[in-house]
């Protein structure tokens, strides 16, 4: 199988962000077996055969991995005692959705896009990779139905900062920053009052990362305003009516007062409510937010530094931690329907937060937060 290191991913991830012009900027999606082949009793693997073709010519990425012809052949030929699913998660790094990952690659095919960018959190909302929901609420996140964004998000480095009184919008995402990088995320635990914490989660991503793990320390302590945006480019992304666009725009702007925020955003965008909802979800993909709530917003472990939105993806068959006090375990992930992504395991997540005094919130993919001092959002 193919494999890109770390520093390749991460830079296909970050630098990919301008879109040639004329470039459509989502895609429609669907249940159906427009081009390639159904899988017929074979997993998937004569549909990947047929996509491998079509892949030749395509510029795909998904979760910054390139999806290519020749990656697809590979996966195609897998030997029929392996089982698809595990492959398909091995080599591309992430917990794949075997059967939305085919409908994915069958509307690629159908609509040819000149460039196609799916980020993880995308992937996750689509379907196309497991999400909290088909673990912990038995609520499988069935693909297809929706337009997909496949255009790369600006970098928040890369925006100039949204002027007072402007509409919503991804450059709102350059105005309160978190630190910039995963040192200044972990220090910034220790520089407002929680180094025990910081030691915790350092010690366990140590050991993670040894045995081949890729972990991304996505935020730690975050500034109120920014919480507050973040929740309202959700809840604004997801309305579908002009009824609820205003609701949502009222709601927000009485928040910004009654939590005395005073950020002056504009929520209501000046070209209407569908605007509206189009600004939102620009904004929210500009901070890769996919699950948000009232209360979090207000109330955020992050603000106190009790909080660390981390991914681990691509684990070993066999992973081995030792806890602080020096209590160890093996567990075993071949499986063949094991995610290999510790935000997705659950018996992962029971021991860690026991051993190491965390709580790991579920339904909100990369958010684990310190339990030693109490709960929080």
């Amino acid at each position: 199988m193919r494999y890109l290191p770390s520093f390749t991913r991460l830079t296909l991830i970050l630098c990919l962000f301008v879109a040639p012009i004329g470039v459509a900027g989502t895609l429609d999606t669907n249940r159906e077996w427009d081009v390639l082949p159904e899988p017929d009793g074979d997993e998937g693997r004569r549909t990947l055969a047929a996509a491998a073709a079509h892949f030749e010519s395509l510029d795909v990425a998904l979760g910054g991995e390139p999806l290519t012809g020749q990656l697809l052949r590979e996966l195609a030929g897998t030997p029929k005692d392996e089982p698809l699913t595990r492959a398909l998660r091995e080599s591309l790094g992430h917990a794949i959705d075997r059967k939305d990952f085919l409908f994915f690659l069958d509307d690629v095919v159908r609509a040819r896009p000149e460039l196609v960018r799916v980020h993880s959190g995308r992937a996750r909302a689509a379907g196309i990779f497991l999400h909290p929901n088909d673990v912990f609420e038995g609520e499988p996140r069935r693909y297809g139905g929706r337009k997909l964004s496949i255009l790369p998000p600006p970098r928040t480095p890369d925006l100039e900062p949204a002027a007072d009184g402007a509409p919503l919008g991804e450059r709102w995402s350059a105005r309160f920053p978190n630190p910039a990088d995963e040192a200044e995320r972990l220090q910034a635990l220790e520089e407002k009052g929680n180094p025990d914490f910081r030691a915790r989660m350092e010690h366990l991503i140590e050991q993670l990362r040894e045995q081949g793990a890729e972990v991304h320390v996505l935020s730690t302590v975050r500034r109120r305003e920014r919480g507050y945006l973040m929740y309202g480019a959700f809840i604004l992304s997801r309305a579908e009516t002009e009824s609820q666009v205003e609701q949502r725009v009222e709601e927000l702007e009485q928040l910004n007062k009654e939590w005395d925020l005073d950020i002056p955003i504009q929520w209501a965008h000046p070209d209407g409510w569908r605007a509206t909802i189009e600004a939102a979800r620009e904004m929210a993909d500009a901070y890769n937010v996919v699950f948000a709530t009232r209360h979090g917003a207000r109330h955020s472990s992050h603000y106190g530094a009790r909080a660390i939105d981390v991914s681990v993806t691509r684990l070993p068959r066999s992973l081995h931690l030792v806890a602080p006090d020096g209590t160890q375990r093996t567990f075993d992930l071949s499986g063949a329907d094991e995610p290999r992504d510790l935000n997705l395991t659950p018996r992962l997540i029971d021991w860690i937060e026991k051993q190491y005094g965390f709580y790991k919130l579920r339904r909100d993919y990369p958010h684990w937060e310190d339990a030693i001092g109490g709960w929080g959002n």
